[in-house]
């Protein structure tokens, strides 16, 4: 179960199952807060006017309007992801920016045609959770690759939080609450239980920021709201 839970074949599927419903969901499970967390986590970088920014895992879009808000109509942003489901709605999406220059790419993140030394930032939100140890790795070497020098990097994810009382009533939520909030909208698969495990196994991005800073990556790790989302960010040395 371990091994299958990390193809990207399961997980593109799995998302593909949850893109009707991925926006309302998140945002409503999670009180606001994931909105809320993709903000800060690309507030850690100093994006301007006319950056090349590629959003990995770029899902439905979620962080096209701060990052578009900060490069402009100049500044080109990368949408990459795999999950048809996702990028459907992400194509819709991007009639809302006419003026601003966005490049959806269906491909995976690690075997992307991204040109290495491209881009000045990769911005990347609630995709770590879904990648094993060593796939963490491998992505941490695609950053690396697709990154101009002193380009910057920030990623976030949903964590364990370090007090036990809230990391006990943080799983049951995840676990119990957020799966049984699923049906509402009519979901009949057990698509949204998935996520609980991949945050549980995952806990936080303190590994990814020990593998990122292997592959050469200057990495800071950062906490949201008690430990609910964690996040590296840093750049990429000369």
């Amino acid at each position: 179960m371990s091994d299958t839970i990390y193809n990207e074949g399961f997980v593109a599927g799995l998302f593909d199952q949850m893109s009707g419903s991925y926006e309302r969901m998140n945002t409503i499970t999670s009180f606001g807060f994931y909105p809320l967390w993709r903000v800060q986590a690309i507030k850690k970088i100093d994006l301007k006017k006319g950056d090349q920014v590629a959003d990995l895992m770029t899902g439905i879009g979620e962080c096209w309007k701060p990052i578009l808000t900060k490069i402009g109509t100049t500044g080109v942003l990368t949408a990459l992801d795999f999950s048809d489901g996702m990028l459907n709605i992400a194509y819709e999406k991007k009639k809302q920016f006419p003026d601003h220059h966005i490049q959806i790419v269906n491909e995976s993140v690690f075997a992307n045609s991204i040109p290495s030394n491209s881009q000045d930032a990769v911005i990347c939100a609630y995709g770590m959770k879904t990648f094993s140890d060593q796939q963490i790795q491998d992505f941490s070497a695609e950053v690396h690759r697709i990154l101009k020098p002193n380009g910057q990097f920030s990623l976030v994810d949903v964590s364990l939080p370090k007090k036990k009382w809230l990391r006990k009533l943080y799983l049951f939520y995840i676990g119990s609450v957020i799966p049984r909030i699923s049906k509402l909208f009519a979901i009949k698969n057990d698509s949204y239980k998935m996520l609980g495990i991949y945050a549980k196994n995952f806990k936080n991005a303190k590994r990814t920021a020990e593998l990122f800073s292997k592959s050469g990556l200057q990495t800071e790790y950062c906490e949201y709201f008690f430990g609910c989302a964690t996040g590296i960010y840093g750049q990429k040395l000369q």
